[in-house]
């Protein structure tokens, strides 16, 4: 059993937010006392459905910010006394890494994409990171950021539904639900998804579209929805607690980020037969085969997204066939159980790393 402190940025409608959520729980379920220390945010109650403590601290990722409240996030942390501090994102890293030191306990840092700002290392340099992917640990090994040896590989796993094969597509005549799951922020190409809404709809198709989001340009991309004139055939939502919430409204899930780094969204989504519709770059390509268990688009073409939705929206048969593919490929790929017992594994190697460090100075 460890005791394990996940230290997590707001937990908004983000991939590593669903990713902190996940593994608190299952940790959890497999005997280890885990707390979370974040903000908190809209994905709070999926904690409290477990039963997961919520340590409420002020970190958002800015380093220099960040470090004004070290000292309380010192004495928070050791109240509940954790063996392993678990940083959720590359951002909180250099703060994780003096909290760590501060504690003197294990650190782990999950990196989800590729870094562009440059990731501090701890003074004593014992961090060990987990990729979700192996382009981003070659990007954190080619940057000279980060030591191969010091840095594994474990994809994102995800929960697959009891129940979303026995689930039927809306019956004809119902308007069909189009939707995205997003932070509301720059690069997560909403503004596609709702050019490619008016077009699905210029062209005669019927459909609803739902973004559900928030973020820093939702106020923008509501302005966008009304000079495209969406009104009532679209709806922004605020996220549901439950994560198998998130999907359940939901016909077609579009995702059509300019970049991804092992796309949770979309992995969640095929864990529901949801069919899929997304960008096809990073990790996706890794796991979404085009007209096989999804439908791939170029970054940023607006008129194929369009068409790829007409064409679902057309064909409730295609959709059920889709969504079985991605359900089938995620329950062999992306189960949970390894992606928490190699997390845990490299809980062990951190740990094994700290006597030794401690020793040399």
């Amino acid at each position: 059993m460890k005791r394990v402190l996940l230290l997590s940025a707001p937990l908004s409608l983000r991939g590593a937010s669903l990713y902190t959520v996940s593994l608190a729980r299952e940790l959890k379920l497999r005997g280890h006392k885990v707390a979370v220390m974040s903000p908190g945010g809209i994905l709070e109650g999926a904690l409290e459905e477990q039963d997961v403590p919520l340590l409420v601290a002020p970190v958002n990722g800015s380093f220099w910010r960040d470090a004004l409240y070290l000292h309380s996030l010192v004495e928070l942390a050791r109240d509940f006394d954790p063996e392993v501090l678990h940083v959720q994102s590359h951002p909180l890293a250099a703060i994780g890494a003096l909290l760590a030191l501060q504690l003197d306990v294990a650190d782990v840092v999950t990196v989800h994409a590729q870094v562009r700002s440059r990731l501090r290392l701890p003074p004593r340099a014992r961090t060990h990171a987990i990729t979700v992917s192996e382009d981003v640990r070659q990007a954190l090994v080619t940057s000279g950021r980060f030591p191969r040896d010091r840095i594994g590989v474990i994809p994102n796993g995800v929960s697959t539904s009891l129940s979303a094969l026995d689930e039927e597509p809306p019956p004809s005549g119902e308007l069909p639900i189009v939707g995205t799951l997003s932070r509301l922020a720059r690069g997560r190409g909403i503004e596609h998804f709702l050019h490619a809404a008016r077009a699905v709809l210029d062209a005669g198709a019927h459909a609803h579209f739902v973004v559900v989001g928030e973020g820093p340009h939702e106020r923008e991309l509501r302005r966008l929805a009304r000079r495209l004139k969406l009104g009532e055939h679209l709806t922004f939502a605020l996220p549901r607690a439950r994560i198998s919430d998130l999907f359940r409204p939901i016909d077609i899930f579009v995702s059509v980020g300019e970049s991804e780094g092992h796309g949770i969204f979309i992995l969640s989504a095929m864990a529901e037969a949801r069919p899929l519709i997304c960008t096809g770059v990073g990790g996706v390509l890794s796991f979404v085969r085009d007209g096989e268990n999804g439908l791939l688009v170029p970054r940023g073409d607006v008129p194929e997204l369009a068409e790829r939705i007409r064409g679902l929206i057309a064909a409730p048969e295609e959709r059920r066939r889709l969504g079985r593919a991605a359900l089938h490929d995620v329950r062999e790929r992306f189960p949970l159980h390894p992606m928490v017992e190699e997390t845990v594994a490299i809980y062990e190697r951190a740990l094994a790393a700290v006597a030794p460090a401690a020793a040399a100075e």
